[in-house]
Formats: structure tokens, C-alpha cells, sequence
């Protein structure tokens, strides 16, 4: 597997720990290493690990985790640190996000994730209606 497959694989096993509610899967995948943050939709950014910790498990056990799906990741990779960015589909939200992974251990770790919401696509209509004005 290579490495580019391998930050892709420790992407969507944060996912599957999001979308299964799994505290120690979530838990392991975070690097014990590095600083850390993580930027949640409409919350303050928080840093340190056990911030960090304490807020997926609030969201993965206090409260009731949406169920979320990433598509069309992509990775850029410098050296030991790779950055996945990719869209998440939240119930009817759309956002964008922004995973960050370290090579730990031999192990792709987290020490940040980031989403916050994509604009409303606009309306069919309103596109069409602008390429008529355009061409006119």
C-alpha cells in the first residue's frame, strides 16, 4: 500500500469512528506526539489533547453523532505530514474539510481536523438566468 493509500485508509477510519459513535477508535487515531486542534462546525477552536478528547466524546457519547460520509478526498503530502481535504455530507449539510495526519509511530496519525460549511449551491434557475443576461 502506499503512503498516499495509507493517509487515505487513516482518513476514512476517522470517519468510520465519527460515523459508528466509536470513542476508542477516535481516541487512537489522534496523535499523542504533536499539538493538536480540531475545529468543529459553529464551535470555538479548541487545542490541547484532552480538549480535543473531551469534545468527540461529548459529540460520539454525550450527544448523538450525525451520521457522516466523505467524498472526493484529496491529499497532499509533505514529507511526514499529509493533509486530506475533502466534503462532508452531514444529513442535508455540505461541508468542507480539512484533515491533517502525521506519520507517528509508523502510523498516520491526526493532530487536526476542520469543517465548516460550503455556500448554498445556487439555484438551477438563477445559473441559467445569468447566462442569458451574459449572452445578451
Amino acid at each position: 500500500m502506499s503512503e498516499k493509500q495509507r493517509v487515505l485508509a487513516a482518513n476514512e477510519a476517522f470517519y468510520s469512528a465519527f460515523r459508528n459513535a466509536d470513542f476508542e477508535a477516535m481516541e487512537a487515531l489522534w496523535s499523542r506526539n504533536r499539538k493538536v486542534s480540531v475545529y468543529h462546525p459553529n464551535w470555538p477552536g479548541i487545542a490541547d489533547r484532552d480538549a480535543v478528547m473531551e469534545s468527540w466524546y461529548r459529540i460520539l457519547i454525550s450527544g448523538d453523532p450525525p451520521q457522516v460520509r466523505a467524498h472526493a478526498p484529496t491529499v497532499v503530502m509533505t514529507g511526514r505530514t499529509a493533509l486530506v481535504i475533502c466534503q462532508e455530507d452531514l444529513e442535508s449539510t455540505r461541508l468542507i474539510a480539512t484533515n491533517v495526519f502525521v506519520l507517528e509511530d509508523g502510523e498516520w496519525r491526526m493532530t487536526n481536523h476542520q469543517a465548516s460549511r460550503l455556500p448554498a449551491q445556487p439555484e438551477q434557475t438563477n445559473r441559467t438566468r445569468r447566462a442569458r443576461r451574459r449572452s445578451d
